[in-house]
């Protein structure tokens, strides 16, 4: 049940670099500004009462420590223009990103069994500031430090995704959090921009499959996209995965495939039991398409301190009545077979595809899954000299209804795992909730310690 509790929000300022910094205009990659990519992130860390907060202000320390960030990550502090051909570029204005102060009259206990996605507080925890929610020609972070009733602190961060993607956006948090400590330090790894590593080749060609950006041709659906402007009735739950879940999960593996990452078994998972669930056509075609990591991957190798989009989306491909009615074991296979085909040479092409046919989006279909694992990224440990974060991750689960981002969670009891947000309408997630108990069921006992789910009904 929700809480109701004040927050006492001040005005919003801008937090320019704290010197001069240099005036030009930068391209990004061909890889940051897809359509697909062009959305706000918002993330959320929270911190537990320390007594050196009484010592220097929390809420000072990390202005101050941002502004000086900024010097070195100048281009957060522009705004994006469009260029030629659709081209988005980086104008290094020094404007500045949005700052708020607030406090809010609650205790941290009080919002330790809502702090997963979906976040019930997110308005609250990280108020719109007017003109910052444009993808062009606005800020490319807004920020927001509440102090609570209890002397903890929340951090809620929106992010232009165009810019960066959740590890890149981790390493700027990360300089934050040395110059908070250290003030005149500089960050380490410096950043780095060299975009044009992620860019098309010239003339682009296309040598693989990229079943990521050709949803439609593959889909039989006559049914409308959807995202958040839809009118239909959906729920978003967050679902708990910690070790007791994947050891249920990998006793459906048979003796010959004797290793699957923990990300590759709950999304297999996940992605059948979500596909019964939407009782959809039999010979319909579904996709899941999610984001493999490249920076060990391209060649040359994206150096340290590379803060741009890093990742290439590759999609798995099945008709719903293979998908679901052979075992989980197909759909992991198909996971593993779409992540190991990531090469240089898939990298290469994707990105020419995408300028040759004008940087597609991912699909919006409800029927399709798009995942993005941010629990690797690192925010959960982030500490600006108060500790690290009891939660750190994503606010809301992902930036449409068949988008979900994974957090590193640590639920009530203190066990470490990852939470997975899913959004359906209200009939297709009751019965997700029963395929995912039946399977669980046989090699747990303890199937209702599963779930911990909080339900944000969005019209």
């Amino acid at each position: 049940m929700a809480m109701q509790f004040l927050v006492r929000h001040k005005e919003a300022e801008l937090i320019v670099p704290a010197k001069t910094t240099p005036e030009e205009i930068r391209p990004l990659s061909d890889i940051d500004d897809q359509k697909g990519h062009r959305f706000h992130l918002p993330m959320i860390m929270f911190y537990s009462y320390n007594q050196c907060m009484d010592e220097k202000n929390p809420v000072g320390v990390i202005r101050n420590a941002l502004a000086k960030a900024l010097v070195y990550y100048y281009p957060y502090a522009g705004r994006l223009i469009e260029g030629p051909s659709d081209k988005i570029l980086v104008n290094c204005t020094a404007e500045g990103v949005v700052f708020r102060e607030a406090i809010a009259e609650v205790r941290l206990d009080q919002l330790r069994d809502f702090m997963q996605p979906p976040f019930p507080y997110s308005k609250e925890f990280l108020i719109d500031a007017s003109g910052s929610t444009a993808i062009l020609d606005s800020p490319l972070m807004l920020i927001q430090v509440t102090r609570l009733s209890c002397g903890g602190l929340v951090l809620a961060i929106r992010i232009n995704h165009t810019i960066s993607d959740a590890i890149g956006f981790v390493q700027f948090l990360n300089a934050v959090s040395q110059i908070s400590k250290d003030p005149s330090s500089a960050p380490s790894p410096l950043p780095v921009w060299q975009r044009w590593l992620l860019s098309a080749r010239n003339p682009p060609y296309v040598t693989c499959v990229h079943n990521e950006f050709e949803v439609e041709k593959n889909s039989n659906s006559c049914t409308e996209p959807t995202t958040f402007d839809s009118p239909l009735n959906l729920v978003c739950k967050g679902f708990f995965f910690g070790a007791q879940e994947i050891k249920a999960i990998k006793k459906y593996l048979p003796p010959n495939i004797p290793y699957a990452s923990k990300f590759d078994l709950v999304t297999a998972f996940v992605w059948r039991s979500r596909t019964i669930a939407l009782e959809l056509d039999p010979e319909e075609i579904v996709t899941l398409t999610y984001a493999v990591n490249v920076r060990d991957k391209n060649k040359p190798k994206l150096p340290s301190g590379y803060y741009g989009n890093g990742f290439v989306s590759p999609a798995a491909v099945s008709k719903v009545n293979q998908l679901c009615n052979n075992s989980f074991v197909y759909a992991l296979e198909l996971v593993k077979k779409a992540k190991h085909e990531v090469t240089e040479g898939f990298i290469k092409s994707a990105i020419d595809y995408s300028v040759l046919h004008g940087k597609p989006g991912y699909s919006t279909l409800l029927k399709d899954w798009i995942v993005s694992d941010a629990s690797r990224a690192g925010i959960d440990d982030v500490d600006f000299g108060w500790g690290k974060p009891i939660y750190g991750g994503t606010m809301d689960g992902g930036p449409t209804f068949n988008m979900t981002v994974y957090s590193q969670f640590r639920n009530n009891q203190g066990d470490d795992g990852l939470v997975v947000p899913v959004c359906l309408p209200v009939a297709a997630m009751e019965n997700f909730q029963k395929e995912m108990e039946k399977m669980i069921k046989g090699p747990m006992d303890e199937c209702n310690k599963f779930w911990h789910p909080r339900i944000i009904s969005m019209l």
